[in-house]
């Protein structure tokens, strides 16, 4: 049961056990003046499967290390010797240093360090003039910070002469609405265009036909057609028609009864009229139309003839104060660009946000760095850094030291990530196939993503048994609100120590991907 809750926690922690008794400290003074040296030895009563401690000096970096001189093997014991020395004078403590026996844990005890100032004897020391600075003949180098300013500059100057002296844009050109009743016979002739009838869409027919009467009643005469059955929409007319006088006569309006009457059986009662009937209703229709509109505008003078034509209707002018808001807002945007650049600089965040493109990666020096416990060493682009996470409350009990070391390029979108876990137990016989799926289905929940096109094989990277895996999966850019192609590539490896993992994922596209991705996967060793 143990094993299996294992192998289904993909970062796990193990519990860090020390003891002393094969190793001691030995140095030649605590208390030095500043300038000098100590050596700092730790002596080991092993021989074989020994791992010493990367020096961690005092927490307030006083301390500096000289040298670090190579493991030597005595008789019966290993000695490791460290040459330190300081330029500040004060009280410093070197902490505790981990030790690994045969993968077991052994703490060196700290050590208190004076470093104490040197007194200058005047009477003895002779003492000269201050000599005055000589200036040296200034270069393009001493100007070359100010460029950072000057570039904001002349946007931020191009940018409000553009507002100064571009050019007006000139008056849209006034709209044209048509007049209701040329809308709706014009809707007649496209109607007839579509050919509904022959392709026996009798149902869709008669809806947009009873649409191109309706929307023209609700505009011309402004009854509410559009939202009325047919029976109240006749009802409406009628008292209307009686009460103002608008002189439809009693025969249209029963002509436009029975056409939307025949409409609702087709519609609702999938009723089937003959083509003879179809044709008949849609010239009652138009006849309707002309002769309400003839009925309805009788009275008019020209000039309302003409303005029921047509009806210019021209468009707003934008209002200055918009404009003035946006460029405002440009302003403000150029400020905050001016000011980033100037407090953090351009290669800060080049380096801590933007990253380095897959291309900038192949030319510039690797960093080849060991990671977490047990131990992962590799090659990177860049330094990988610590990361916090959140162990799963199954897995707590199950497991101790845990560390994830990741680095990310936004501009490639390409991302590291190494994890190595502890066991608090040893483990045996982990089935690494269920670990490695374990972890994959992991990865695709924390993506919300799928993988697909699943390739792995088992490898062995210095005697140690794993699984390489490689898969493709989509993932959304919220920029461009598109999906993006990416590839995973993945080692995982699981003894009775512990697990450790390698994730490279990449852009499908990016041609120079595969070169870095190969490059780290390639590199990857493993330490005892």
């Amino acid at each position: 049961m143990m094993k299996k809750q294992i192998i289904y926690i993909l970062f796990l922690i193990g519990f860090i056990g020390f003891a002393q008794e094969p190793v001691s400290l030995k140095v030649d003074t605590t208390s030095i003046r500043i300038g000098e040296q100590i050596n700092y030895k730790i002596l080991i009563n092993e021989l074989n499967n020994v791992v010493f401690p990367k020096l961690v000096l005092d927490s307030l970096g006083m301390l500096e290390l000289v040298d670090d001189i190579p493991v030597d093997t005595l008789k019966d014991r290993l000695e490791k010797r460290y040459v330190l020395t300081s330029f500040d004078s004060g009280a410093y403590l070197i902490p505790k240093q981990i030790v690994l026996i045969k993968n077991n844990k052994f703490l060196i005890d700290s050590l208190l360090v004076n470093v104490a100032s040197v007194k200058v004897d005047t009477t003895k020391q002779k003492m000269f003039e201050i000599k005055s600075i000589k200036r040296e003949p200034k270069t393009f180098q001493d100007y070359k910070h100010l460029t950072w300013w000057l570039i904001p500059i002349l946007i931020l100057l191009a940018i409000v002469l553009y507002f100064i002296f571009r050019k007006k844009k000139k008056e849209p050109k006034p709209k044209v609405y048509i007049a209701p009743i040329k809308e709706a016979l014009q809707r007649l002739l496209e109607l007839d265009e579509k050919e509904l009838i022959k392709q026996n869409k009798v149902k869709a027919y008669y809806t947009e036909l009873t649409d191109i009467i309706r929307t023209y009643i609700e505009k011309d005469i402004k009854i509410p057609a559009l939202e009325s059955t047919t029976d109240e929409l006749i009802e409406t007319i009628t008292d209307f028609n009686d009460s103002s006088k608008l002189g439809i006569s009693n025969e249209t309006i029963s002509h436009l009864k029975n056409v939307l009457q025949s409409a609702d059986l087709v519609k609702f009662a999938k009723s089937k009229p003959l083509i003879e009937e179809i044709k008949s209703d849609r010239t009652i229709i138009e006849n309707v139309l002309n002769e309400t509109q003839l009925a309805v505008h009788e009275n008019d003078s020209k000039e309302e003839i003409q303005e029921n034509e047509a009806v210019l209707i021209s468009p707003e002018v934008p209002k200055k104060k918009n404009i003035k808001w946006k460029f405002i807002l440009i302003t403000a945007g150029i400020i905050l660009l001016i000011s980033s650049l100037s407090f953090f600089g351009y290669k800060f965040i080049k380096e801590n946000v933007l990253g380095s493109t897959t291309t900038e990666m192949l030319e510039d020096d690797w960093y080849t760095s060991t990671y977490g416990f047990p131990p992962i060493t590799l090659e990177t682009p860049e330094l990988l850094k610590p990361e916090s996470f959140q162990l799963p409350k199954n897995g707590i009990s199950e497991v101790g030291v845990f560390s994830i070391y990741t680095y990310g390029s936004l501009i490639s979108n390409f991302y590291v990530a190494v994890s190595s876990t502890e066991f608090l137990s040893p483990i045996d016989n982990l089935d690494l196939e269920m670990g490695l799926n374990s972890a994959l289905k992991g990865i695709e929940n924390q993506l919300k993503t799928s993988f697909t096109n699943i390739k792995n094989k088992n490898i062995t990277v210095n005697g140690f048994k794993g699984r390489k895996a490689e898969v493709e999966y989509k993932k959304l850019n919220e920029s461009t609100n598109l999906k993006e192609d990416y590839k995973l590539t993945m080692l995982f490896f699981a003894n009775e120590v512990g697990i450790r993992q390698v994730h490279v994922s990449s852009l499908w596209s990016d041609d120079n991907a595969p070169e870095v991705v190969d490059r780290i996967i390639n590199s990857v060793t493993l330490n005892r």
